[in-house]
């Protein structure tokens, strides 16, 4: 019931995403898709099987519902957020919209924990909450800075 879930959530995301309107190019949201999902691999690499503070499970549906997750369903998300993000006038707006996006991926992440796809030994939904936080933020980083040098490389030429 967790890999339909997963994938569930990740067929959704898929389609929020092609039918929205988008205002960031097609570079900028492969640049944000790549980079988000090269932080959440790494992160998954050192979190469980480096530290061992969580563990994934071994069955084939369950494991293919995190890899579901890992590479579809997060970095989606935040290439739905940072899209979102450019639409916002306040910063307030902008942080309600990072705060509902990290609210889904611990939704995610809470599915995925009662169907027992992923287990915490040493580690914590807070835990999670403020990594989502802070790949959102260094992700939005990597946009501007993208945006930055994609700038400076078309004036410089």
């Amino acid at each position: 019931m967790g890999f339909v879930l997963l994938v569930f959530l990740a067929w959704l995301v898929l389609v929020l995403f092609t039918s929205m309107n988008k205002k960031l190019t097609f570079i900028e949201n492969t640049f944000v898709y790549l980079s988000a999902m090269v932080i959440h691999i790494n992160y998954t690499w050192i979190v469980y099987e480096e530290l061992n503070v969580a563990h994934i499970s071994q069955q084939i549906l369950n494991n293919s519902a995190f890899l579901i997750h890992r590479s579809i369903t997060l970095p989606i998300t935040l290439a739905i957020t940072l899209n979102l993000i450019r639409t916002g006038d306040s910063l307030g707006s902008k942080f309600i919209k990072v705060a509902v996006s990290v609210a889904f991926l611990v939704a995610a992440v809470m599915i995925a924990r009662y169907f027992g796809i992923v287990d915490y030994k040493k580690w914590n939904i807070g835990y999670e909450i403020i990594y989502l936080f802070l790949l959102h933020l260094v992700v939005q980083f990597l946009l501007k800075y993208f945006g930055q040098l994609k700038t400076r490389g078309v004036n410089e030429a």
